[in-house]
């Protein structure tokens, strides 16, 4: 794999009141000033910034926080751009986030989400973490936390949720679950979660089936090492199941891909100055005909993958019209404390010139379907999309 042009000029500025204090300075000493009167009016919000701080951290009827208020200005500043992708980390936010990129971090062990009933309900359970050991099942739906009500009628009600299942690994969280019409108590002990990206099997017909969860963490070496299994059991296709995968990193889905395309382009990125990014595969590949799954939460990277299939005809889509998201953040720490900030940088387009941001990838065999998979095993016999996806490789086999 090649990666070739890849500069993308990045420029952050970094709200702290010490650097605009010597910056001003600087620019009196040098006698710019006059001349530079876009920096002066930028100088003059930053001191409109400071007395604001300065009236409330004196006149508040309450003693505040500096520290929140740099904070707040700082998520005040990045949300007015109005794009939910661009955004700042605390120190612990950006730990925790580096955590579950990673794919190893302290938790509970599963994957939720608020479903159309309103209800939180559990997508998956890793397998030997210590949800999986306290009995959690596929398809749960989380009441009560520790006693507490809980509900998933909104993104808002999920992440209270959330907060109140965080907590240092060792100590235990006490979850009341609906399975089915039954209610059910599950004390799970918070402990170390090792998240697998990548699951496989051999489905019938000899045709290998690979699911990618998320690109970050263990998904290049798991689908590789998947790939290889199968090819060595005798695969003579390749269903790839992209569906409810949120995206990631663009580095993985592009090592991935380049187990996939041949010699091509995969995607390149644009940034606002118009410099391009051209990110390539290589001729050594796998040749299984291949059918590629998405639906409606398939996002970012995989739509990279799954747009880049298409361009190519190096399979068939199938599914739903995809989530829709081509742009590119970049993410930065900053050193002196640990905390980050995530920031569009750039469009993405895929080897033909789309880009589908805000438009997602059309499948070539759009198959609608409200099924959900609780076994968390690929089931032929229920999932009318994953037959439909079947029946694609096999077409291109004859």
């Amino acid at each position: 794999m090649k990666r070739r042009n890849a500069i993308i000029l990045s420029v952050v500025w970094l709200l702290v009141m010490v650097s605009i204090a010597a910056s001003t300075v600087t620019l009196l000493a040098s006698g710019g000033i006059g001349a530079r009167g876009k920096e002066r009016e930028m100088l003059k919000r930053y001191e409109r910034l400071e007395s604001v701080r300065r009236v409330l951290s004196e006149g508040y009827y309450e003693e505040v926080d500096d520290e929140a208020l740099m904070t707040g200005a700082i998520r005040g500043m990045m949300a007015a751009l109005d794009d939910p992708y661009t955004f700042y980390y605390t120190p612990e936010e950006l730990a925790s986030h580096d955590e579950q990129t990673e794919g190893v971090y302290e938790g509970l062990g599963f994957l939720i989400q608020n479903n159309a009933d309103g209800y939180i309900e559990i997508l998956r359970v890793y397998a030997g973490g210590p949800a999986d050991a306290a009995g959690a099942k596929v398809g749960d739906r989380i009441v009560t936390v520790d006693g507490a009500p809980v509900s998933g009628a909104s993104a808002r009600t999920l992440n209270d949720a959330v907060e109140r299942m965080r907590g240092a690994a060792g100590t235990a969280v006490a979850l009341t679950v609906l399975r089915g019409g039954e209610r059910i108590e599950l004390n799970i002990a918070r402990g170390d979660v090792s998240v697998s990206q990548v699951e496989s099997a051999m489905l019938p017909g000899e045709i290998g089936y690979i699911e990618i969860f998320q690109f970050g963490g263990d998904d290049v070496s798991g689908f590789e090492s998947a790939l290889d299994r199968l090819e060595s059991q005798g695969a003579r296709g390749l269903v790839i199941d992209l569906r409810n995968n949120p995206g990631g990193r663009l580095d993985d889905v592009v090592a991935i891909a380049d187990r996939l395309l041949g010699e091509c382009t995969v995607v390149y990125t644009q940034a606002r100055d118009g410099s391009r990014a051209d990110y390539y595969s290589d001729a050594d590949c796998c040749a299984l005909p291949l059918a590629v799954l998405i639906n409606g939460m398939s996002a970012s990277a995989s739509e990279i993958l799954a747009a880049a299939v298409q361009d190519l005809d190096r399979g068939t889509i199938v599914g739903e019209r995809s989530y829709g998201k081509g742009i590119v953040q970049t993410l930065i720490s900053f050193e002196e404390d640990g905390a980050g900030m995530q920031y569009t940088s750039a469009q993405y387009f895929t080897p033909s010139g789309r880009n589908i941001h805000g438009v997602g990838v059309t499948p070539d065999v759009i198959v609608k379907s409200d099924y959900v998979n609780y076994s968390g095993e690929p089931d032929v016999q229920s999932d009318e999309q994953l037959r439909s996806a079947m029946a694609a490789v096999r077409a291109r086999l004859e």
